[in-house]
């Protein structure tokens, strides 16, 4: 399928369903847990179906997925241009099936717990992370400090609701592809802690896989986004002096990217003039801004912020997934 059929068909989704589609193909499979299990490569222009899960679709070969324990999970093949269909999960239970649907119950036991769908010609792998259930009144969890999230939700909005888990960010699962582009451990706090935990919400991973497709296919060069700042608990926050509480950043539903292709740890002199400044971030902020008309973009309406660079870091773009347009 071409660039322009998968615009058609994505529109048609958001249109009928209020999903998020894909702005173009991915590269391929990504690294994977379970080694011992050898994946076939998938087709060129990425898995030959989409899969629906929770209210998003996603068209990507890895993704990551939040749950709690035994929640169930449904999961649908769209757009498919393949036939014979399997679902495979080495742990939960498998409580509903049919020839492209799913319904699989989640593992008690917090962890990371790998499902796959399968077809002759690629595979979808959700690397699904069993999360730690989490009450507003622990202040301390599981000995790392979180402080205490606001009781009621900014405008009403379930985006700003306090996170109902915690996934354990580790050795073993920092390194994990959260989708093609970002691992878990790019969304940690640092706040210090070892183990750290954090909330990441599904929403904000596809905004950024979107807007980066969207960098590439303009004839511009980014392997992937430089994630500044993600997520950081109500107490941390506050100790790096920010006086917002309702910051989308405590929700797992903001990132702070920059673009640092020559790996300087630094935003790149996009508007080429020799120097560091906020122009360079100014050309990623306003090409994310420019979007917020297309009817791709419904499901991913969010603040964006541009920030001047400090002595201690460059220029940088906040984007956030909050539910309704703001900028500054």
């Amino acid at each position: 399928m071409n660039l322009k059929g998968i615009w058609g068909l994505g529109l048609l989704l958001v249109f009928m369903s209020g999903l998020v589609w894909r702005l173009g193909a991915d590269s391929g499979p990504e690294a994977v847990e379970r080694p011992d299990r050898a994946e076939p490569d998938t087709i060129a222009s990425g898995p030959p179906f989409a899969v629906q899960v929770k209210d998003l679709v996603v068209p990507y070969s890895v993704m990551a997925l939040f749950v709690l324990p035994d929640e169930e999970v449904e999961f649908e093949a769209v757009l498919q241009r393949t036939d014979s269909l399997s679902f495979e999960a080495d742990d939960g239970r498998l409580v509903d099936s049919s020839a492209d649907a799913w319904t699989w119950r989640a593992p008690n036991e917090p962890g990371l717990y790998p499902v796959v769908i399968r077809s002759a010609l690629g595979v979808v792998r959700f690397h699904v992370f069993v999360q730690h259930p989490f009450l507003n009144r622990e202040a301390v969890f599981r000995g790392y400090r979180v402080g205490a999230y606001q009781s009621e939700p900014l405008r009403g909005s379930a985006r700003f609701l306090r996170p109902e888990g915690f996934v354990e960010v580790n050795n073993h699962t920092a390194p994990v592809k959260v989708s093609p582009s970002f691992t878990l451990g790019d969304f940690q706090s640092h706040q210090p802690g070892d183990p750290k935990y954090l909330a990441l919400d599904e929403r904000l991973l596809l905004k950024l896989e979107a807007i980066l497709e969207a960098w590439n296919a303009d004839g511009r060069e980014a392997e992937t986004f430089t994630v500044m700042s993600a997520f950081r608990t109500p107490w941390y926050n506050a100790s790096i002096g920010n006086t917002t509480r309702y910051s989308l950043h405590l929700y797992g539903r903001a990132a702070d990217i920059f673009i640092d292709e020559d790996g300087n740890g630094r935003m790149d002199d996009l508007n080429r003039n020799g120097r560091e400044d906020t122009g360079d971030a100014r050309i990623l902020y306003d090409f994310i801004d420019a979007m917020k008309d297309e009817a791709w973009y419904a499901p991913f309406v969010g603040g964006l912020g541009l920030y001047a660079p400090k002595p201690h870091r460059g220029p940088f773009v906040h984007v956030d997934v909050r539910g309704f347009e703001a900028r500054w």
